[in-house]
């Protein structure tokens, strides 16, 4: 069982409002440790925490989903899993070719 349906069937039997509540608790804490593996990928040492409490589901969804982008990006770099601008250009122009 995954993290998803654990918390769906945990907060099965709460009312509306609270199922509500405690899914922006659990986005709230999915955004702060993205957010915490993307400052110790880039070595940063700014620590002023974005207010994400005032922000809707939908905000916070979205900023989740853009950090977790980040992320997946940082990471692809640490493990070079990357390629040069020239290659994708080679490989682009290889592509239009077929």
């Amino acid at each position: 069982m995954n993290t998803v349906e654990q918390v769906k069937a945990s907060i099965n039997g709460l009312s509306i409002s609270d199922q509500s509540d405690v899914l922006l608790h659990m986005l709230r804490l999915k955004y702060r440790t993205t957010l915490a593996q993307i400052r110790n990928l880039t070595a940063a040492n700014n620590e002023a925490e974005d207010n994400i409490e005032h922000l809707s589901y939908d905000a916070l969804l979205e900023r989740l989903h853009l950090l977790e982008g980040i992320l997946e990006g940082l990471e692809d770099t640490a493990l070079a899993r990357v390629m040069g601008h020239d290659d994708i250009k080679t490989q682009f122009d290889l592509w239009r070719k077929k």
